[in-house]
């Protein structure tokens, strides 16, 4: 058995960000455009469900748009015999009841914040579907509190919990902690409401993700997840279905031999991050990026007046099939340094400087000593309570030598912007 499973898909929203010369196209880039492809995505795989976690309409004031869209999908759906689940999350507390009265077929789990369980079954496999909804468009409590799977009546196998819920963050919208849903026997628990998809193929908690992306905040794949369900098993995988994407490109101009080089290497990178996001599977309309130029050059202030005179974000490139376009630009280019002359001394930049050309340089006593060093002390720090949660650093010899390059370089900038400043306040 296969589920196709959705979250904040926010009908009747448009995204933002997007060029006036594309403003035309919104409606093939936004929520009811991935409704669409989700629809399409779940018939061609033959689903035998589709679930919804929340904020499938946006707002009350979008009831009679997202009414067309919604019940175009759903009656598709129910014609191939695909169940459609669902539960109301904070914005659609009104509109999804009212809508899901109108669609006769869609279930939705939960009216009024009581707790309900529906059971999806093929010839060889079946699940229990238990949801909840919002009753208001705040919660200040855990919905958690009033659930009992013995009132549910739920049948022997797999049990999947849909929620549109605050995961770990106290709060109005429905504030839950892990450790609750880890106390239920329930297999997966599939959230909506945080846009950000979490890793449901690596733990099977936390949240589905928005559909489409909305804003440049909104970077990375969006869309679905797919939940193969076996017998005493689940498995993830996600479908990116946003047919627009924004993503963060950097674009090291180190490597530079002259500045007209610039807007090639700019292209080139737009290009390849369209490109990586069509092999991975993704069907892009548009691609919206914020583009990071990094790196150290002597064209540094060339650079700057180039895009002064010609900013990107004023244009539409049409690569790989797909309308690419430049929301932000960040121009974190650096000026070259002269190392050598910089460590011609014994004061801290001189230092400073020596230990870059040491790190960069073939091995030798005193690199293995600052790289042996260096790695004991963020050994030391990664283990230290306050840092458990996070992802552990990678400390391979290479990985701490950028580290540590990435520090001297960033404390020589500093010193000599101070100089500067000494020097144009006349100070000696």
């Amino acid at each position: 058995m296969e589920l196709l499973c959705a979250a904040d898909l926010h009908l009747g929203r448009q995204p933002s960000r997007v060029p006036a010369r594309l403003r035309g196209r919104l409606a093939e880039f936004g929520p009811a455009a991935a409704w669409r492809r989700l629809v399409e995505t779940a018939l061609e795989r033959r689903v035998s469900a589709v679930l919804l976690a929340g904020d499938v309409v946006d707002d009350e004031s979008d009831f009679y748009e997202a009414f067309a869209d919604l019940r175009a999908g759903v009656e598709r759906l129910l014609a191939a015999g695909i169940e459609v689940v669902a539960v109301a999350g904070n914005h659609d507390v009104a509109a999804l009841p009212r809508l899901a009265r109108l669609l006769p077929g869609m279930k939705l789990l939960g009216q009024g914040g009581a707790w309900q369980a529906t059971r999806l079954a093929t010839s060889d496999v079946s699940v229990n579907i238990i949801g909840w909804s919002f009753p208001t468009t705040t919660v200040d409590v855990s919905p958690m509190g009033s659930l009992d799977l013995g009132q549910l009546s739920l049948a022997p196998g797999l049990t999947i919990g849909l929620l549109h819920a605050d995961l770990d963050q106290a709060g109005g919208y429905a504030p839950v902690a892990t450790a609750e849903l880890r106390a239920h026997p329930v297999a997966a628990w599939l959230l909506g409401h945080v846009h950000k998809p979490s890793a449901l193929n690596v733990q099977p908690i936390g949240y589905l993700g928005s559909l489409s992306a909305a804003d440049p905040g909104e970077d990375g794949p969006r869309g679905a997840w797919s939940v193969r369900v076996g017998d005493g098993s689940l498995e993830f995988e996600h479908v990116c279905l946003t047919p627009l994407r924004f993503e963060r490109v950097v674009v090291d101009v180190s490597g530079l031999t002259q500045p007209d080089e610039l807007d090639e290497l700019m292209v080139g990178a737009i290009d390849a991050t369209a490109r990586g996001c069509i092999e991975a599977g993704a069907e892009l309309q548009a691609l919206g990026v914020r583009l990071e130029l990094r790196g150290r050059t002597e064209f540094a202030s060339e650079i700057a007046r180039r895009l002064a005179a010609s900013d990107p974000r004023t244009v539409v490139f049409d690569l790989s099939g797909v309308a690419c376009f430049v929301h932000d630009v960040a121009m974190l280019v650096a000026p070259a340094l002269d190392l050598e002359a910089l460590a011609d001394g014994a004061d801290p930049l001189a230092l400073a400087a020596r230990t870059v050309i040491e790190l960069r340089g073939p091995g030798s006593e005193e690199r293995e000593r600052l790289l042996s060093a260096a790695e004991a002390w963020m050994a030391e720090i990664g283990s230290h309570p306050t840092y458990r949660q996070l992802e552990p650093l990678e400390l391979t010899q290479e990985a701490v030598a950028d580290l540590l390059e990435e520090a001297a370089l960033r404390a020589i900038d500093l010193m000599l912007a101070s100089r500067a400043e000494l020097a144009d306040g006349g100070v000696a």
